[in-house]
This record gives structure tokens, sequence and C-alpha cells, in this order.
């Protein structure tokens, strides 16, 4: 596996993406990507679109307000995990 897994995490819903390229997500200082061996970061998010990319799919959300939990540490053999926590997201077409 080349990319990070995703995870989306909503009250009434959770998503899970594996191979993950890229996740563009709407900070409260604008918009900011993540990337395969990211700095570890708690971020939090604003109402916005969330855009993830994997190997095989774009798929672009409608998000609330919320939280980014970035763990990635390329000196350990553990996979790289980005976790958001959300209020509220729907899949936009």
């Amino acid at each position: 596996m080349s990319g990070y897994t995703l995870e989306i995490i909503t009250p009434i819903k959770s998503y899970k993406f594996s191979d993950v390229i890229h996740t563009l997500c709407p900070g409260e200082s604008g918009y900011f990507g993540i990337l395969k061996n990211h700095t570890n970061s708690i971020i939090n998010l604003k109402e916005g679109v969330i855009s993830v990319k994997t190997a095989k799919e774009k798929i672009d959300f409608s998000c609330s307000a919320g939280i980014v939990d970035i763990n990635s540490d390329p000196a350990d053999d553990i996979e790289d995990r980005v976790v958001l926590l959300l209020e509220d997201i729907q899949e936009v077409k």
C-alpha cells in the first residue's frame, strides 16, 4: 500500500478509505492538504468541502465543523492513519 488510511466518523455514519493519496480539508485558516508522512497534528475543521483522492477514485463531501487527528511517523512500522471527527457529512454528487 502506497497511501494512508482515512476514517471519517460522525455520530450517525462512518467511512473508511485505504490507499488515500491526498485529502483536502477546510481548516480555520483556510484549506490544507494531507499527504502520506504528514506531520502528526490535531487541527480544527470548519464547515466546507472535504476532497478525498484514493488510487481508484476522488470523492467530495460537504461537512460540518470538527477535528482531524493525523497519526504518521515514518520512523515506525505502524500504518499512517488520519481520522476526521465531524458532526455531519454528506457526499457531494
